[in-house]
Parts: C-alpha cells; structure tokens; sequence
C-alpha cells in the first residue's frame, strides 16, 4: 500500500459480521478506534514523519493488529503505524483481525510497547496500573508472569505514581529515573523532593549525586538516617566495607533493617536482617536482595 495509490478494499466485507481470527483484511481507517488501554502518552513526531516516508516509499510491512467490537475495530497493536497512515491519508490499512478479551488486549498492547522499550517509566507504571485496577485486577504476580519481568521490577514501577506530579513529569525527560527516586523518598517533604528533582533533572545529577544530595539535606534538617552504625574497625577488616556502608544507608528504602553485618573473612559475611513492615515479606526481602545484587 503506497501514499499516492491505497489499496481498494471491499465496504460489504467491513460490514461482515464474520472475522475469523489472524485472518487479513483491509480495513477503513474510520472503522479503527485506538485502544483505551495505550499507556503510551508521546509520540515522536520526526519518527511518526519517517516512518510515514518509509510506508509510503516501501508499503506496509507489517500489518496492524486489531479486534472487532461491535461495528468498529480497536487497535491493539500498531498506533505509529496507524498514526503515519492518518497522515499519509491513506483510506484503508491491513490489518490481522483476532479474537481475544479485554484483558488479553490490554496485556498484549503493554508488552508490545515494553518489547519496543520506548516506554518511560511513567507510562510503563500507567499500563501495569491498568491491569491492577478495575475490572482486571490482576495481581503484581500475575503481571510480572504476563510481561515477563519480576515481581518486585513491576512493584518499583508502580510506586513511581505515587511520586509528586512535578516528579513524574520531568521522568519521561530522561534524567531523573526510578534509581534516583529511591534517594527522593527519603526526603519527608513532597515539596523537597520536588525541588531536589527539579534541581538534579536541571543539573545532569546521576543516581550516586542525587543520593549525596539528599543525605546532605536530610542532615541539614536533623532527619536522623536510623541506621545502625557498623563498627570501623569491621568495616576497615572486610573488602566489601564500602559496599556494606552504602547498603545499611540505603536498606531502609525497602523497609529492611539490616541489624548487623559480620566478616567472617575467607570470603564469608553474615548479615542480621528483619522486615520493618507487616505484610508482604517476601516481597520486601527481595527487594534488598536485588538491591544488594545492584551495589555489588
């Protein structure tokens, strides 16, 4: 299918009642209807533009995805495709019809823009709190099994919306990512850690300078970091001194206390370590642990 010469479809078939599924057909651009389910906010407009010069240049490669609902069609997966032939204006698109439920489309479009990997946190966050709210309600477990990642990966994502608005905004930008928030939900002001945001996103801070910046400030304020001080002198005897000075300051972000860390030398440590919340432990014990797996 070209710009100047779109393909001629058949308006008896559209109106067919019969699509059987992964079947290919060409369907009026005013027959689709975007999916609600598209946690996609941004789309590049020199990208959309390229892409549009290529379909017009080479065709349609690869068809568009859709399901029937009612009359018309909801797109599941391909909006840049479908966007770039909007602007081509283009009458009709392929597109493979399939049968499946709402919850099926809702998973199958996030994966399809998680596989891309041009989501950003917050929209990525938007689409898993899709699936956990009504009427899905899917468990973080069940997500993770869908999408292909762990739990915990899909539990750190979601908390990214409860981070102020200010925050979420300036996350799509690149600079402030989920590392970094980490260290801004120490602060206990949402206004500070606004302006800590606004200040690293402004500044080029990595994670490591934004966590140094909000220990300075937390300090300033008198904000004791409650952590239990590990001994110089066994710091000064264990190689992973440093690694254990930077977990203890950070382990109360998966609401662990780490009560002791011990080198028993011979590339052997003992740690002495209790979840601080009811509820899931496990959950927060896997955090720490992949944390720590990040540190080393």
């Amino acid at each position: 299918m070209t710009g100047d010469q779109p393909k001629q479809y058949n308006v008896a078939m559209v109106e067919s009642s019969s699509y059987p599924a992964l079947t290919l057909q060409q369907i009026p651009l005013s027959h689709i209807y975007t999916s609600p389910h598209q946690m996609r906010r941004h789309f590049d407009p020199t990208a959309l533009k390229e892409l549009a010069a290529s379909m017009k240049q080479e065709g349609l490669i690869q068809p568009i995805t859709l399901r029937r609902v009612g009359q018309a069609f909801e797109l599941v997966v391909g909006e840049r495709r479908l966007r770039a032939a909007k602007m081509l204006k283009w009458e009709a698109i392929d597109a493979r019809i399939i049968d499946i439920s709402d919850e099926d489309a809702a998973v199958k479009g996030l994966i399809e823009n998680l596989q891309r990997a041009d989501l950003s946190p917050i929209e990525e966050a938007r689409g898993y709190k899709q699936l956990v709210d009504h009427p899905y309600k899917l468990t973080q477990d069940a997500i993770a099994q869908r999408v292909g990642k762990c739990q915990t990966m899909i539990a750190r994502t979601l908390a990214l919306l409860e981070l102020p608005q200010e925050i979420q905004d300036l996350m799509p930008r690149g600079i402030i990512t989920e590392t970094h928030t980490r260290s801004l939900r120490k602060m206990p002001e949402r206004a500070k850690q606004v302006a800590l945001a606004k200040k690293g996103h402004r500044e080029g801070w990595t994670a490591k300078e934004m966590e140094r910046q909000v220990n300075q400030m937390l300090k300033e304020m008198g904000v004791p970091l409650k952590i239990r001080e590990t001994k110089p002198s066994a710091l000064s005897a264990d190689p992973l001194g440093k690694v254990w000075e930077h977990v203890l300051n950070s382990a109360a972000q998966a609401h662990i206390k780490v009560s002791a860390v011990h080198y028993k030398k011979n590339g052997k440590w003992s740690l002495e370590i209790q979840t601080k919340k009811t509820g899931n432990h496990k959950r927060h014990l896997a955090d720490f642990f992949m944390h720590l797996g990040h540190t080393l």
